[in-house]
C-alpha cells in the first residue's frame, strides 16, 4: 500500500511540474515586422497585432486605437525541436489555411521571436515578434 501511495504521489508531482512549466512561446508577442518573398514589411503604426500562446493554443488579436481587441485568428500549436506546427482553427476573414498545419522554424532570444517557413501558397515568410507579457 505504501509503495502504491509513493508511486501515486510521484506521478502527481510529475503532472503538476509539467503543467506548471512554460514553453518557449508562452506569453504575449507583438508583431514587429517581417520579410515576405524577399520584401521587407514594417509593423503598422496604425494598429498592432498580438499573439498570445498558452500551453498548446494561441489567439491572435488586432488592436487599433481605443477599440476593443479584435480576435482575428486562433488555433493550436505544437513544438517539435526547433519547429512549431501551427494549425489555425478560426479566422475572422476567409482563409484557405484554416485546419491546415503549417510548419515554421523558430528561434527565441530573450524577448525576440523569429519564425520562418513557407505558406501553402508558396510565400516565404520570416516574421519578427517581441514579447510584451
Amino acid at each position: 500500500m505504501k509503495k502504491l501511495l509513493n508511486i501515486s504521489s510521484s506521478l502527481l508531482c510529475l503532472v503538476l511540474i509539467s503543467s506548471c512549466s512554460t514553453g518557449p512561446l508562452n506569453g504575449t508577442w507583438q508583431y514587429d515586422g517581417g520579410i515576405y518573398n524577399g520584401r521587407s514589411q514594417k509593423a503598422s503604426n496604425e494598429f498592432q497585432m498580438q499573439r498570445t500562446y498558452a500551453s498548446d493554443t494561441y489567439e491572435a488579436f488586432m488592436l487599433e486605437g481605443n477599440n476593443p481587441p479584435e480576435l482575428y485568428n486562433s488555433g493550436i500549436y505544437e513544438i517539435k525541436g526547433d519547429s512549431v506546427l501551427i494549425t489555425s482553427k478560426f479566422s475572422s476573414r476567409p482563409s484557405q489555411n484554416t485546419d491546415v498545419t503549417i510548419t515554421y522554424k523558430f528561434t527565441v532570444d530573450k524577448d525576440k521571436l523569429i519564425i520562418n517557413g513557407v505558406l501553402p501558397n508558396g510565400m516565404i515568410v520570416e516574421e519578427y515578434w517581441k514579447k510584451i507579457k
